[in-house]
């Protein structure tokens, strides 16, 4: 458990100091090189030379076409072409790229064969309706002017020439203040908090000044850091802090959490399974390692296969592929920091600008193309390399593939990485506000040793019984099989009979080579597809149908006999904890297990049974109305009559109550700049209160948006409870506690929340709805309690009421809720999510804000690139059920966040789909589909797969047509018309 600072430090760091340090981010920031935004530029050169005008460089594609061409007299190039160029590149990647070196002596028929277009190459032709006017030989020779490689290593050179000490204060800088923001959050201890700082930065102490951070200072003697590698394949900017009895401590600087602490090496390869079993996880993770670890060159297989074999090796003390280099730091980490990125930078530039075709050639394509999406083609060099480790989160320097650089999205960015580390600075000079100045102050004396987290989680399981055993919970593949039934999933098709072993010694030992190429060996009269892992000093067998990959593979050697055969796993035998259940390392500090105490005002469980189809939302409109008279049951009850009696009660005492309730004083209300990221916005404000009220309008996909991707951040913050509008303590909340318990979630919760989305049409891509934010929440470890009931949430048709009963009738409930579960559990933060009449006052009712003393935060959903961040709210002008205008709704901020490209696409698929059977064809995710509306209401997504030209689907229901081939799309169109299929035109496609 962390102490918390009782007493001001009597001495404060020099303002001067701080101001200091924060004009150096912004001259940093812009001198460091950012590839993307450098050829974003050039490329505008380029098109204001040949005079084109109102278009985007990123929305200028080069195609070079080997297919169908016909002469045009319309066409600039004189050149018609369709269907699918066999080359596509916009023009600021052909900027890096440069035109093949064929073409540079070849380059009169560049203009034969391809051309500039406005639209990429999912485009149905290619011709005067789309060309943008320039001649490619003429733009070769402007590339070859600009010599842009050259451009972008002198800015690379003048950022380390001019801010190489700027890098190194900064990156302690941001040690120090994700180290302190980690013992705030309680994933560091007081002990250990002291030690990583001890390890690394003994100079520094209370109160914290520039000349610290600027001063160097060597590795502390009696704790051994160094670079983590995988394989041999050293990261760039992650940081192992050992102690002499084994136990260590990772930094990774950029993410969201910086330190995790392992008791063991087992503990370790554990962690780095779960960070690496999804392909967007593997692709953050793999950031951190430059990009020549992710090549494959004689029998190094690079970093990628390297983690695939992470998942082999897992065992109770197979760990040798990680740290097998492991070179302690000696020195002053932060130098080696800075060089070590440095280096990167320069090494990543080589790769990018001369290599980038071998490099995808090589690389796992599945991962190669979760990395493009999440970080862009070229923003993986430069930017991320550099401002993670100065305290820029890796997620939010992530540049979309299909997101233009220009306008307010390159500055949105800019001005998210200067607040990033600026906000480091702040929290690094204002800690009396947070636990960690005495700690800070103590470094010094600290201990040499860590001291393992008592409460780090071991999730409380209803029955132990249950528990699925450890290789079930593996967080990668598992393999249950042995002998020849493992080796099945491996067999290829190689007749080899005739061929013998090219050695009888050595490395080649047993391996035959065809003249069709690969390696392989024979085992039970079978052939296998071998690669030598030179990391591993062995052969591994690996998948046939994916050979640059070693997710699935198995490594096999000599018996005494001299045949090959598996080596036997070792099985997954446990040594690490439960990953997923709680984050790894941290301190849960749980909520005492208490149960959810009834409220006065909660239908008595005798007639819950009886109303239990209200509460789900059936029945009808006329069911709920006050002059519509119920019939008792036989026996004399009348549970609707109770329920319509107990929320006249409800209304009552929240009038009453209401009007003479003393509010509590208000919190002030951060000044926060528009492109703050959310991370910072959600520190910030829960600095100046523990309650966070996030109003909505409920169908926005915003608000659910933005507590589903930073539920962690909230976590972190120590964010123990979700309270949530719609569900109701009486009917939902023995339920959601099960499910805070066990993470098994009812069939009737997830039925209401199911018909929650679908009343209030939330998200139809599924993503941002309230069924994911209650799963979102239990995953971060957040319970999510009921702050409606019965009587308050079914209050239409209520007659003698005045127009904000419904405002009255929850804002007093949930207050009551609050109330009491913080008294039970302890003061703690939290986060509530409200529609935004309930968030902050309405028509003279007072709102969760003022009720509780929170903050209110409007949050709403704008087209893309329309978003302006967060700002004082300039309110909303609500409107009723007829259209006609009500009051203003106004919170005390407002947070704008663009509608994410899925939800666009799936709001259009909703409004233009919209009888059962109509049906288009897109590319999603560059394969061809068939979306169409279902029976049922639903939309479905089928691929359209190719045989030899042929256009096929497979769906078991079809049988008419699954399975057929069809030579073109026009017959394919037809066999859908006649079961029933009609196209229809989506706008934007």
């Amino acid at each position: 458990m962390n102490s918390v600072d009782t007493t001001t430090p009597s001495l404060l760091p020099d303002p001067a100091d701080e101001q200091h340090l924060k004009a150096l981010v912004l001259p940093f920031t812009e001198a460091c090189p950012d590839l993307h935004a450098l050829a974003h530029e050039a490329a505008q050169g380029i098109l204001d030379k040949h005079g084109v005008k109102g278009i985007d460089p990123d929305q200028v594609w080069w195609h070079r076409f080997n297919n169908t061409s016909v002469s045009s007299t319309k066409a600039f190039l004189l050149w018609e072409h369709y269907p699918t160029p066999s080359e596509s590149l916009t023009l600021p990647q052909l900027l890096v790229k440069r035109f093949r070196p064929h073409d540079q002596d070849n380059a009169d028929l560049l203009d034969g064969y391809g051309g500039f277009y406005n639209e990429g190459p999912k485009a149905a032709i290619f011709n005067e309706t789309n060309e943008v006017r320039m001649y490619p030989s003429e733009v070769l020779k402007d590339l070859w002017a600009i010599n842009f490689s050259e451009l972008y290593r002198k800015k690379m050179e003048r950022f380390w020439t001019l801010h190489s000490d700027d890098f190194r204060t900064l990156a302690k800088l941001n040690f120090l203040s994700q180290a302190l923001d980690e013992h705030d959050g309680s994933r560091l201890n007081n002990e250990n908090l002291k030690t990583v700082i001890k390890a690394v930065a003994g100079n520094v102490t209370w109160p914290i000044s520039r000349s610290m951070l600027e001063a160097q200072a060597s590795v502390d003697a009696q704790l051994r850091v160094c670079a983590l590698d995988i394989g041999g394949y050293t990261a760039t900017d992650i940081l192992c802090i050992t102690d002499r009895n084994g136990v260590q401590i990772l930094y990774t600087p950029g993410e969201i959490d910086g330190f995790h602490i392992f008791a063991s090496p087992s503990d370790l390869h554990w962690w780095l399974l779960g960070q690496n079993n999804h392909a967007q996880n593997r692709a953050r993770f793999m950031a951190h390692f430059p990009l020549a670890a992710q090549q494959q060159d004689d029998d190094n297989v690079g970093l990628n296969a390297m983690i695939d074999l992470l998942y082999s090796t897992w065992g109770r003390s197979d760990h040798h592929l990680i740290n097998q280099k492991a070179e302690p730091i000696t020195g002053d980490a932060f130098s080696w920091l800075r060089d070590s990125v440095k280096a990167r930078m320069a090494s990543d530039a080589d790769l990018s600008l001369h290599s980038n075709g071998d490099l995808r050639e090589k690389m796992w394509i599945g991962y190669l193309n979760a990395f493009v999406r999440i970080f862009g083609s070229m923003a993986a060099v430069g930017w991320p390399v550099a401002l993670a480790a100065v305290g820029a989160g890796i997620a939010s320097m992530g540049l979309n593939i299909d997101q233009a650089i220009n306008g307010s999205t390159k500055a949105d960015r800019k001005a998210g990485v200067i607040g990033a580390i600026s906000s480091g600075i702040e929290t690094l000079f204002n800690l009396p506000f947070l636990r960690g100045a005495s700690e800070l102050a103590e470094a010094a004396e600290a201990s040499e040793t860590f001291t393992l987290e008592e409460d780090i989680a071991e999730p409380v399981l209803e029955d132990a019984s249950s528990v699925a055993p450890i290789a079930q919970l593996a967080p990668g593949p598992a393999y249950a099989k042995e002998g020849a039934e493992l080796l099945s999933a491996f067999e290829t098709n190689e007749i080899l009979d005739g061929l013998s072993p090219v050695a009888t010694e050595g490395k080649f030992m047993g391996i035959y080579q065809p003249p069709t190429g690969g390696n392989y060996v024979l085992i039970n009269d079978s052939y296998y597809l071998v690669r030598y892992v030179n990391e591993l000093k062995t052969w591994v067998i690996i998948d046939p149908a994916n050979p640059y990959s070693f997710y699935r593979n198995l490594p096999i050697r000599p018996d005494e006999a001299g045949n090959w055969q598996p080596i036997n796993r070792p099985g997954l035998f446990g040594g690490g904890k439960f990953d997923g259940l709680w984050p790894w390392g941290r301190a849960s500090n749980p909520l005492p297990d208490v149960e959810s105490p009834p409220t006065a005002y909660d239908m008595p469980q005798a007639i819950r049974e009886d109303l239990n189809d209200i509460a789900q939302g059936g029945g009808t409109k006329y069911d709920l109305k006050d002059y519509m008279q119920s019939l008792p049951k036989p026996d004399g009850s009348n549970p609707v009559a109770d329920f319509k009696a107990m929320r006249k009660t409800l209304y009552r005492d929240a009038t009453t109550r209401l009007e003479s309730l003393t509010l509590p004083a208000r919190p002030e209300i951060p000044a926060l700049p528009p492109g703050l990221d959310s991370k910072s916005i959600i520190k910030k404000l829960l600095r100046s209160a523990s309650g966070l009220i996030i109003g909505e309008s409920h169908s926005s996909v915003a608000s659910k948006q933005f507590l589903i991707e930073n539920m962690e951040v909230l976590s972190k913050q120590n964010v123990k409870t979700l309270y949530l509008e719609h569900l109701l303590t009486d009917f939902h909340q023995v339920d959601l506690d099960a499910f805070n318990k066990t993470g098994t979630l009812s069939e009737s919760l997830e039925k209401y929340l199911k018909h929650l989305d679908r009343g209030f049409k939330t998200d139809p891509s599924d993503q941002f709805t309230f069924l994911e934010l209650v799963k979102a929440a239990r995953k971060s470890h957040i319970r999510i309690q009921a702050i409606d009931c019965l009587a308050s949430y079914k209050s239409t048709g209520m007659v003698g009421v005045d127009k904000t009963f419904r405002q009255k009738m929850m804002n007093f409930f949930s207050h009551e809720v609050i109330r009491t579960d913080q008294a039970a559990r302890g003061a703690h933060r939290w986060v509530a999510l409200v529609g935004d009449s309930h968030a902050n006052s309405w028509e003279g009712v007072p709102g969760l804000s003022e009720l509780e003393g929170g903050i209110g935060l409007r949050i709403e959903s704008t087209p893309a690139g329309t978003a302006r961040g967060i700002e004082v709210d300039p309110g909303r002008i609500p409107t009723d059920e007829f259209g006609r205008p009500l009051t203003m709704v106004k919170s005390d901020l407002r947070l704008q966040l663009d509608t994410p490209p899925s939800v666009t696409l799936a709001e259009t698929l909703e409004t233009a789909l919209s009888n059962p059977g109509d049906c288009t064809v897109m590319n999603i995710d560059g394969q061809a589909t068939l979306i169409h509306r279902s029976r049922s209401g639903s939309i479905v997504r089928t691929t359209i797969q190719r045989d030899h030209g042929s256009f096929y689907v497979e769906r078991a229901n079809w049988s008419s047509i699954s399975g057929q081939r069809y030579p073109s799309l026009v017959e394919f169109s037809s066999a859908l018309r006649l079961i029933g299929l009609r196209p229809v035109q989506v706008p934007g496609t």
